[in-house]
């Protein structure tokens, strides 16, 4: 028996075509993405800075907009960076394993990730188990279960813990230790018109220090708390819908700062109509944490017209307040093409907990055709961004402190997909700052897949068996802008050497049983994504997950 749960907190649609990236229940068992930032390689023009193998830093950078350029939601609420890290999100640290759903709205110079946890919607009990191992001691342990009454109540259970020991000579990938608790309760009667949940995340890891120095070491406990409560006009996702939520986030046992505590409360409206959605959200904060008024909307007119936008105002700590906003619109034409143009702007801080860190203004534009058939689908873009200074950079890269100003940049960008044959399919991207660009944008960046996935229905009709093989390369050449290290003596100006990494996935599933062999860095490159930081060559784990309905 399926019963209701919370909606999901994304961006309300409608949404033109090609502004919006899902990845799946599905997609996220299926790939080999261990990480946020992982996944967030997926994306056109996305950097990822890697300090090493798991356990390192994985900044995240797009765009030359630095920790402007992306906005995290755990369930709809901001999850900002905190203590020595309050300037930069490392996505690498933020669990994968209680997530159901991952929306990225992508913007011409900003990611905006929408993480949805999972809700049990069955009243079939069901149990997880998961175990890696690999190369350099790395392990995984994972263990779920989550049930749901007829009366409409559930609770949700994973448990994860992850380590990895050191690297060889040049491999600045140093012993690791991560484990994550999330736990989860909700009430969503059958009507499916009101509802409550309450969530605790607690995740606690300790990276040590490199003895060389360019890795720092660190260790941080964070816990997450959110309460939410919805009240509902109608029970199929329309007319008026209220939705609070109370959170609190803490960090403890940092090795460099004591222990903080922020809360926030938020109300969010909202009115759906099968062709349109408005949304007004109310946010405010302790602890430092801004007061934003946002507003977020979608309308298709028509069938093949969608426009859609959002502003926010924000206030910050320091007397300090910032407005942005995007639009964007669609239009479907003849023949399977369909065209998007989009706008953003903002005259807005870059870290909130920065009193230093002031406004700075942007205006940044793009446009998109778009052209999908049964066995194909691409689009080609080109955008324009403004001028922008980046703030410092992420602590954990060591070789790199600071980022140097973007000029004025003309970007081309190209993503797509093509289906050879039955279940063989090739998909990519490619990103190009043709004029201008900065930091660890580096030109003739682009990533390639070829995947088969078979079902194999007519050997197996009931559909227990399913066979996915990837193999994938991500390719970029040599830029001189990686990065400035400054200090009262020098300045080092980091480059970033041109590179490509290949990855293999090879996933079997039998029934509720999946087996899995990951292989990155197969083609034993030398070089790294950032300079004067080691990757490891044919870098393995394997492992499996099962999945019993009791």
């Amino acid at each position: 028996m399926l019963l209701p749960v919370f909606a999901p907190s994304i961006a309300p649609g409608p949404l033109p075509r090609g502004s919006r990236y899902t990845f799946t229940v599905d997609s996220l068992l299926l790939t080999s993405a261990r990480t946020l930032s992982d996944l967030l390689s997926h994306i056109p023009g996305v950097y990822v800075v890697r300090g090493g193998w798991f356990g390192q830093a994985e900044i995240v950078l797009y765009a030359g907009r630095g920790p402007a350029s992306l906005e995290v939601y755990w369930d709809g609420v901001p999850y900002l960076p905190l203590g020595r890290d309050s300037l930069y999100l490392d996505p690498a640290r933020i669990p994968l394993a209680p997530l159901e759903r991952i929306d990225v709205l992508l913007l011409p110079a900003a990611l905006q990730v929408y993480l949805v946890t999972a809700g049990p919607r069955s009243t079939a009990t069901r149990t997880m188990v998961g175990i890696l191992t690999g190369n350099q001691d790395i392990a995984e342990y994972r263990g779920g279960y989550a049930t749901r009454t007829r009366s409409g109540f559930g609770a949700a259970l994973i448990a994860n813990w992850n380590s990895i020991g050191s690297g060889l000579a040049g491999n600045t990938t140093t012993p690791f230790g991560e484990s994550d608790i999330w736990l989860k309760f909700d009430y969503v009667p059958p009507g499916g018109r009101v509802g409550a949940s309450f969530q605790v995340l607690s995740s606690s890891w300790h990276r040590a220090a490199s003895s060389t120095g360019p890795v720092e070491g660190w260790r941080q406990d964070r816990s997450e708390r959110l309460l939410r409560m919805f009240i509902a006009q109608r029970d199929d996702g329309l007319g008026l819908r209220l939705t609070t939520t109370l959170a609190t986030t803490s960090i403890s046992h940092d090795t460099l700062i004591g222990t903080r505590t922020v809360s926030s409360a938020q109300i969010e409206a909202s009115q759906t109509w099968r062709h349109a959605n408005i949304v007004g959200i109310a946010r405010a904060g302790a602890g430092r944490l801004p007061r934003q008024l946002e507003a977020r909307g979608g309308w298709m007119p028509f069938s093949a017209f969608t426009v859609a936008g959002a502003i926010r105002q924000s206030f910050y700590d320091g007397q300090r307040a910032g407005l942005r906003g995007f639009v964007s619109a669609g239009l479907v034409l003849p023949l399977g093409f369909s065209g998007r143009v989009e706008g953003a702007w903002q005259h807005d801080v870059q870290a909130p907990f920065i009193v230093g860190d002031s406004v700075q203004q942007a205006a940044d534009v793009a446009a998109w055709l778009r052209f999908d058939h049964r066995r194909l689908t691409i689009e080609v873009g080109r955008g324009r961004r403004d001028p922008f200074a980046p703030l410092g950079f992420a602590e954990g890269i060591g070789p790199v402190d600071s980022l140097r100003p973007t000029a004025p940049t003309e970007f081309v960008a190209a993503h797509g997909s093509l289906e050879l044959l039955p279940g063989l399919r090739l998909s990519g991207w490619y990103y190009n700052p043709v004029t201008g660009g900065g930091d660890f944008e580096p030109p003739q960046h682009a990533r390639l897949s070829a995947a088969f996935y078979s079902k194999f229905w007519r050997v197996y009709k009931s559909g227990i068996f399913a066979l996915r093989a990837e193999a994938a390369v991500e390719s970029w050449s040599r830029s001189r802008f990686g990065g400035l290290d400054v200090d009262s003596a020098r300045t080092v100006a980091r480059a970033i050497n041109g590179a490509s990494f290949v990855d293999t996935n090879l996933e079997l599933q039998l029934a509720g049983v999946t087996l899995f062999w990951t292989v990155q860095n197969i083609n034993l490159m030398r070089s790294s994504y950032l300079e004067g930081l080691g990757f490891p060559k044919s870098a393995q784990q394997y492992g499996a997950r099962w999945f019993f309905t009791n």
